[in-house]
């Protein structure tokens, strides 16, 4: 029995009723409010799934009681129901964070499905949150110590492992400089300061370092570390730095290379099942980010970039349409011609494909190449407007990839192009639209070297 828990907000009795038996006969539990107030006080009692909101009610608006649902559960997906359609009502109610909006007299077999898809737009939201979630204790329970520190050597964060082998807490260390945990013959900066500063995409190097516990004991660690530079690339940000006692040197390398290869598969696991909630909500894509991925990273390849940046670009690559967990599926799947309302919403899939990765501290800046695989070089892409140098050079690669193939492949609402089409567009816009290296890259891998998708 479906045990989700629909709120139906709506001063009309005879619609509530209605809607009220028909999903109950479909096993949905109902709760019924004829009022914004008493839709709030039942939304805070009962937390439902879904609220289906009558943007025209008489104590307030249905935009004012979405927005206080939403601000208690933001889990809760809400769908407008609205007998005055107008494209500015739609387009705010959107913005506060509505599912989707049905205008009155509805369909009831297209209600139905929209509320089954904003079921499960919330089941996927609440695997992307157990995954963040997931993500931030893999840092915190970490068997590693892991310490990060600014560039005055102040410490900033470390986490329990890192107490367990120092002795100090955290409260003791944040704020401190690095030399605590040094002798005192230690001139200059701080030894962990000598930890090669490498650049994000490049593999860590590692430095033995002995340090001081509270207790006066001394352990050796195995540091390996990594510099957080500005967007720039030149300003400094921080340092974090992970840590393995090796004062046992076979048992501690040994348990070095189980974290790491760990790490790695937990990384791919983690970025795997992000990219398939993409694919659940957008079928007629399927295969599209692996494909973009396969062209991305040949592409990045032939033109020498470091190993570590190709696989920043394959990860970016395989979560770049992330965001579209945030668009009605029937959206994604028309078979005709977008409205222009509905192809704004579309384009909100970059920003909140951002949203979702930038808080996912990876080594690579996934989230700004996710942000910026829509970018022209004119700068008539979005959602930012960017040009130029202002692009990233993964976002560039990316665009060029993401595009051959959305060409290459059918959609909803059109068969597929030939390759010689898709050829035509970049080569016809490289230098305006593309980056000509990176078009002359792909159209030579297109027709010289016979490259296939599958």
């Amino acid at each position: 029995m479906n045990t989700k828990r629909i709120l139906i907000v709506d001063d009309d009795p005879k619609i509530r009723k209605t809607l009220s038996d028909i999903l109950k006969a479909k096993g949905y539990t109902v709760i019924v409010a004829d009022t914004g107030k008493a839709a709030l006080d039942m939304a805070k009692k009962h937390i439902p799934d879904i609220v289906l909101i009558d943007l025209k009610l008489e104590d307030m608006s249905g935009l004012e009681v979405m927005k206080g649902i939403k601000e208690c559960w933001p889990g809760t997906e809400c769908i407008v129901l609205t007998g005055y359609a107008s494209q500015e009502s739609a387009i705010e109610a959107v913005n506060l964070g509505a599912y989707s909006y049905v205008q009155k007299p509805y369909n009831m077999e297209q209600l139905l499905l929209t509320i089954r898809r904003a079921i499960e737009k919330r089941e996927a939201q609440e695997e992307l949150r157990e995954t963040r979630d997931y993500l931030e204790n893999l840092i915190n329970h970490a068997n590693a110590p892991i310490i990060v520190w600014d560039p005055e050597f102040r410490i900033t964060r470390i986490n329990y492992a890192f107490e367990y082998l120092t002795g100090y807490t955290s409260e003791e260390v944040i704020g401190q400089k690095l030399h605590m945990f040094f002798s005192e013959e230690s001139q200059g900066e701080p030894p962990l300061s000598t930890t090669p500063r490498t650049f994000g995409g490049e593999y860590w190097e590692s430095v033995e370092v002995p340090i001081i516990r509270k207790d006066g004991n001394t352990r050796l660690i195995l540091w390996n570390s990594s510099n957080i530079y500005a967007e720039d690339g030149s300003t400094l940000l921080a340092t974090i730095a992970h840590g393995t006692d090796v004062t046992e040197r076979k048992r501690a390398e040994e348990e070095l290379k189980r974290s790491f290869k760990k790490l790695r598969k937990t990384l791919e696991g983690t970025v795997n099942a992000l990219a398939s909630t993409v694919e659940k909500s957008d079928l007629y894509t399927a295969g599209h980010q692996e494909r973009v991925t396969k062209l991305a990273c040949a592409i990045a390849k032939q033109m020498g970039l470091p190993k570590e940046q190709i696989e920043g670009i394959r990860i970016a690559s395989k979560l770049h349409d992330i965001g579209k967990v945030h668009i009605a599926t029937e959206i994604l799947n028309k078979t005709i011609k977008l409205s222009e309302i509905e192809m704004e919403l579309v384009k909100t899939h970059a920003q909140v494909g951002y949203d979702i990765l930038k808080t996912v501290e990876f080594s690579w800046p996934v989230a700004q190449i996710v942000l910026q695989h829509h970018e022209r070089l004119d700068g008539s892409g979005y959602p930012q407007g960017l040009s130029g140098d202002d692009i990233l050079l993964e976002a560039k690669i990316l665009t060029v990839a993401d595009v051959v193939e959305a060409m290459s492949s059918g959609r909803p609402y059109r068969p597929a192009h030939d390759r010689e089409k898709a050829i035509k567009e970049i080569i016809k816009n490289r230098d305006i639209l593309y980056d000509p290296e990176v078009v002359d890259i792909c159209v030579k891998f297109l027709t010289e070297k016979n490259f296939k998708f599958d």
